[in-house]
């Protein structure tokens, strides 16, 4: 999720740990301590998939805040002058903000290895998109209202309602998952379809258009389901996947690495001499967001290069524009090389 409503949602976790006792100092705490995770970015990496496989890893780890959450709230509890809050209210304020980061993350589609330093396939839910103001926007004015007017009863009341809203609409997101996921298995099954893995995640900005994914060996499929749509069949198609460079390109790290990463859901094509991995959990089809060169065709043979990124035109507009126009209309295309 973007850092802005990590925060946001460290603040409400922090009001709800301490806001009785100091309200303002709550909310401020929690959201500072919220945002530490994501300073992983700054961590200089040597390759860009490295870069990108390693964000979202140790220090979102809930076994790395679970241990380190006692010592930061040692320091938070001796540097409280004023002593407002308990060691034990700091620690559960640490704990929390830090750890409901991770889970909040681990609801995205992007990947959050929770479990560091065990080494699962990153935890990528996709029932909620990165930015979604439908849940970051109720947070905010809650926490607006705290801070503004923290010694009002609806302030702190107001603060109470958008934290449950919140957390009801990560509920309905996950359900509303779960359904489309049904859904997509039936379309997969009546169609004749084989597939190795499947992911369904939210689309930009709502939780009412689902994009499908899915892979076997030698194709993935791609489908959208609007929630308005009722029970109608899930369109599905069909593209090569690159089974036939997969074969040339499986033993090296780079390839095994976004194969554990995105756990399989990539594709590989040619483009000149060099071979493309690209990430088909963010983006859709024909404009995905991180794609890696991994190779290099040289003569017969296939040679493993820095695996960094492969430039690529983006279509964030033309791709947020559609989303828009599909949740009410199922014929519209997305085809940004005609706008």
């Amino acid at each position: 999720m973007d850092t802005v409503t990590q925060a946001l949602l460290g603040g409400a976790v922090g009001y709800m740990v301490a806001g009785k006792k100091a309200p303002r100092k709550a909310v401020l705490w929690g959201a500072a301590i919220a945002v530490l995770p994501d300073l992983d970015i700054f961590i200089p990496h040597e390759t860009d998939l490295a870069s990108m496989t390693l964000h979202r890893s140790w220090t979102h780890s809930w076994f790395v805040q679970t241990a380190i959450a006692p010592l930061l709230a040692m320091l938070f509890h001796r540097f409280d002058r004023n002593k407002t809050f308990s060691y034990l209210t700091w620690f559960l304020l640490t704990w929390l903000a830090l750890t409901t980061h991770s889970a909040l993350d681990g609801l995205t589609v992007y990947g959050t290895q929770l479990f560091w330093p065990l080494m699962p396939s990153p935890v990528s839910g996709g029932s909620v998109f990165i930015i979604d103001p439908t849940y970051s926007i109720p947070l905010l004015i809650g926490i607006l209202a705290v801070l503004l007017s923290p010694d009002k009863p609806f302030s702190h009341k107001l603060m109470r309602y958008t934290f449950g809203f919140s957390c009801l609409y990560l509920t309905w997101g996950v359900f509303a998952q779960q359904w489309v996921e049904h859904e997509a298995e039936t379309a997969f099954k009546e169609q004749g379809i084989e597939i190795d893995h499947m992911q369904v995640s939210a689309t930009a900005f709502n939780t009412i258009l689902w994009r499908v994914v899915a892979v076997n060996d030698a194709h993935y499929y791609e489908g959208f389901h609007s929630l308005l749509e009722g029970n109608q069949p899930i369109i599905l198609k069909t593209y090569p996947r690159g089974a036939e460079l997969i074969d040339k390109v499986d033993h090296y790290p780079s390839y095994k690495r976004i194969n554990w990463f995105t756990r399989g859901l990539f594709k590989l094509e040619l483009q000149g001499n060099q071979v493309i991995a690209s990430d088909l959990r963010m983006g859709m089809e024909p404009s995905y967001f991180f794609r890696f060169q991994i190779a290099e065709k040289q003569q017969q043979r296939f040679m493993p290069v820095t695996p960094n990124r492969f430039p690529t035109q983006s279509h964030r507009r033309d791709g947020v524009r559609w989303v828009w126009q599909r949740i009410w209309n199922p014929a519209v295309e997305f085809n940004p090389q005609l706008n």
